[in-house]
């Protein structure tokens, strides 16, 4: 068993002490993007132009609507070609026999055997507008040819434009996938194709979500680099300045070929990228390119003319899990490892528990913070009744032979109620701790507890091995019925939006008297918080407004998420409510 310091007020003091290292070790996880947010903390002030030239982006206001329009811009792309040509019934039988995805079929059903968790519904709207959105990805990526080559030599289709979503260099699984899916939406609300470079996607991780296409691109080749290939990207500042210096109130921008969303390297869209009368120019743009770490759909639902459509589409606003279960679906070999894990020790459980562990700083903060995160952990899942309780009284029953083993017991003949929990985390103590006050530890109810840790390599690897395995675990995370999560992490954000659960986030801020809180959301937080404030000076009535005041279905972000010990309104993250 744990051994519980006897004296409390040592053990307060040093609970103190290690919680205070909290929001310093978080903070400085973010310090890669520290001259990132300042810079964006500058471009998010109230914005002014001398003469406020207001545009309506006009977009369609319903799925109905959008599916319409999406057939006519690939009947536009198709320029009187033949449908067969571009996918008879034959390209399409040997595409999906060179393309296999299992996950494809498989996903909702493996969801549906969790057996304290109801599942959401498929979503009719969305695979609608997915299966027509398809069409014009095929149609366009088909006639382009050559993408890099298309892309220098400047060609265009009429009814094809582009959308390349990148992710900053080290990123993990959990980042690149929250900003494809990001990308995705705003591809989809505007009827552009989508493109991944290959170092985003990670071949051999995922399935090709487009039937009939590919969505990668070679990452090699340095036109993808929107921050360092001006001559090919036009400067951000550039675009603004035209939008800025129109003639008309009604006059759109001359069309441009490539724009950026970001200055530099920051890690989120620029904050005008979200206003109305900035979109409507991007409508001008051939190719934008998305260089982002985060999801940031909340702010694209926050946009005026998209909210309508997105309402309408994803009505209890679960959107992340829609996305990932029909576009980010795992390869076959990631979906084998997945039902393995699932049938050996999945399958036959009352209740399953994930738990992801975070450490930021890598060892330093493992050294620094395990004490306490696990403590609170275990005091989590015992104050929210996810572990069975232990008995003092029968600790002479401990196993500590092999021989024990196999002595008769009369509990081991009737039905054992069992939970298994799920462990994610590149260190092995509190799987140490839990078999200890848990498996070799006999418990009140005589019921049984089983932990399973796939991995636990130390250090934070890359590669698309490490992220297939990394893959593997998120999704075995997101089929438990209980998740409990470290704050800030990407990675468990992803196996949130899998599950369409709503986790328990640890709680690591000092002094606090909890040690774990329940999210309000399904829907994962937008981490980085600076651009939550609308700074549209052509959009009079949302300029310098927040946007929770202006969405009602956008709020603050968890108590526990909030990184910062000194908060504002300006830097606290948000979220999207769901039903």
């Amino acid at each position: 068993m744990h051994v519980i310091m006897a004296n409390s007020k040592f053990r307060t003091l040093h609970r103190s002490l290690m919680l205070q290292t909290t929001i310093t070790i978080i903070a400085l996880s973010f310090c890669v993007f520290s001259v990132f947010q300042r810079n964006v903390q500058q471009k998010v002030q109230p914005g002014y132009v001398i003469k406020p030239q207001p545009l309506i982006n006009d977009v369609p206001r319903n799925s109905d609507e959008l599916i319409a329009k999406l057939a006519d811009v690939t009947r536009k792309a198709e320029n009187g070609m033949n449908k067969t040509e571009i996918f008879s019934s034959k390209k399409r039988l040997l595409w999906n026999k060179e393309h296999s995805c299992n996950s494809r079929h498989e996903i909702y059903a493996l969801y549906s055997t969790r057996k304290s968790t109801h599942d959401i519904k498929t979503n009719p709207k969305w695979n609608s507008v997915l299966k027509e959105y398809s069409k014009l990805h095929r149609t366009c990526v088909q006639r382009m040819g050559n993408v890099t080559d298309f892309f220098l030599k400047r060609k265009h289709i009429d009814g094809c434009k582009f959308v390349v979503a990148g992710v900053s260099m080290g990123s993990g699984l959990g980042n690149k996938v929250l900003t494809i899916v990001s990308a995705l939406v705003y591809a989809v609300l505007t009827q552009r194709v989508l493109l991944v470079p290959l170092t985003t996607t990670a071949p051999g991780v995922f399935c090709e979500p487009f039937e009939g296409s590919s969505w990668m691109v070679d990452p090699e080749n340095n036109w993808t680099d929107c921050v360092r290939r001006r001559d090919l990207w036009d400067p951000l500042a550039t675009f603004y300045d035209k939008v800025d210096t129109r003639d008309s109130s009604e006059a759109l921008i001359k069309p441009t070929y490539a724009v950026s969303t970001v200055h530099t390297l920051d890690p989120q869209p620029e904050s005008r990228f979200f206003c109305d009368t900035e979109q409507a120019q991007y409508t001008q743009v051939d190719w934008i390119h998305f260089r982002n770490n985060f999801y940031f759909v909340p702010k694209i639902f926050a946009v005026p003319s998209f909210r309508p459509l997105l309402e309408d589409i994803f009505p209890n606003r679960k959107i992340l899990t829609h996305l990932l279960r029909t576009v980010m679906l795992p390869s076959d070999a990631v979906w084998g490892r997945v039902k393995q894990v699932h049938d050996a020790h999945f399958r036959h459980s009352n209740l399953l528990v994930g738990i992801q562990e975070r450490y930021f700083m890598g060892k330093s903060g493992f050294d620094q913070l395990h004490t306490t995160m696990e403590e609170n952990v275990v005091e989590c899942l015992k104050s929210e009744g996810l572990l069975p309780t232990t008995n003092p009284k029968l600790q002479s029953q401990v196993f500590s032979s092999p021989r024990d083993f196999d002595k008769p017991s009369v509990s081991a003949l009737k039905p054992l109620n069992v939970t298994t929990i799920f462990i994610t985390s590149l260190y092995q103590s509190l799987f140490e701790r839990l078999s200890q006050d848990y498996v070799r530890t006999a418990l009140n109810s005589g019921d049984a507890v089983g932990l399973v840790q796939l991995t636990h390599a130390g250090t934070q690897n890359f590669g698309d091995e490490v992220d297939r395995q990394a893959l593997t675990e998120i999704f075995c995370l997101s089929l438990t019925d209980h998740l409990v999560l470290t704050p800030l992490s990407t990675f468990g954000n992803v196996a949130q939006g899998y599950g369409g659960l709503v986790p328990w986030f640890i709680d690591l801020r000092p002094e606090t008297p909890t040690p774990c809180l329940l999210a309000e959301s399904a829907e994962v937080c937008y981490q980085l918080p600076s651009t939550r404030l609308f700074t549209c000076p052509h959009d009079a009535d949302v300029n310098e407004r927040f946007m929770t005041d202006v969405v009602p279905h956008l709020m603050d972000c968890n108590e526990a998420e909030k990184p910062f010990q000194r908060e504002t309104k300006s830097n606290i993250g948000i979220q999207l409510a769901t039903d």
